[in-house]
């Protein structure tokens, strides 16, 4: 068997060796897969903060709750926020997938 054949690969974000079984099956480490994701994690901060007040500002000039709903209302404004982060995670995450590679900050 040849040195590294079977053991070792390289990033492919990154090129850098690691172990074949530190790579994912993109062929990224986990230094790269973490940097995707705190990218991601902070456009889907943003833009779940951006569109849960643009939701909240509707519901308050356009809807005009009652009281009486209001917890169902919050409830709404964090979910919003939840999904639209999830969805910008995994959105930023499969740009820089396809891209192939991630530029350093």
């Amino acid at each position: 068997m040849a040195f590294g054949s079977q053991t070792e690969g390289a990033c492919s974000s990154c090129h850098q060796l690691y172990p074949a079984s530190d790579l994912d099956r993109y062929l990224w480490c986990l230094p790269c897969r973490k940097e995707v994701y705190r990218r991601g994690a902070a456009w889907g901060r943003r833009l779940g903060i951006i569109t849960s007040l643009a939701v909240g500002l509707y519901v308050a000039l356009a809807v005009q709750p009652s009281r009486r709903y209001m917890v169902l209302y919050a409830a709404a404004l964090v979910l919003t926020y939840v999904l639209i982060g999830r969805i910008t995670v995994a959105l930023i995450q499969g740009y820089y997938r396809a891209k192939g590679r991630i530029e350093p900050t």
